[in-house]
Parts: C-alpha cells; structure tokens; sequence
C-alpha cells in the first residue's frame, strides 16, 4: 500500500501448532475503509486474501461469530472487529446459530 507511514507485520508459531499473523499500518481514513471493504467482501465469498509480503488466504465457513469492541483511554481509541470459528483437520467449521 502506498504512502504507509509506518508498517509492521509478524507471524508467530507456538508449539500447540497455533498460527498468528498480525500487521499494522499508518494510513488514510480512505485507505483503511478500502482494506476493510476487501475483507468484507472476502467473507461474504468465503475467502479472505491479504496481499503482502507476508500475504495468506483464509478460508471462512457460511456462519461465523462476531465480536465488535470499542475502547477509549485518555490518549487513544480502540475499534476492533474479530471473525472466530472452529477449525477440525485443519479446516473451518461453521460457529453454533
């Protein structure tokens, strides 16, 4: 993404076999609702790609649960919005209606 005033992106394994990915980024207002957009569309279709250097594809299953938090602090806000789902063998299982 282009005029990225900051960025950073790791990846982690433990050794229960669990993998994390996480990046951040300085961006435009613009930018940021662009990304998310993306990754709307990606769940409503059933996969997830984020491009990148350390890129993946995540594949989502018809029902999912959704978390939405907001938190604020003298001197800063937080928005966060996490997707979660069982996974067996190693692929995604719907979340219990």
């Amino acid at each position: 993404m282009a005029n990225d005033k900051q960025e950073s992106e790791t990846e982690a394994e433990s050794a229960a076999d669990e993998t994390e990915r996480e990046g951040e980024r300085v961006m435009s207002r613009a930018d940021g609702a662009r990304i998310i957009r993306e990754v709307a569309d990606g769940v409503e279709n059933g996969t997830i790609d984020i491009e990148g250097k350390n890129g993946f594809t995540v594949a989502v299953p018809e029902h999912v649960e959704l978390e939405v938090e907001y938190e604020v602090t003298d001197d800063e806000a937080e928005f966060e919005v996490e997707l979660e789902w069982q996974m067996e063998d190693g692929e995604p299982v719907s979340a219990d209606e």
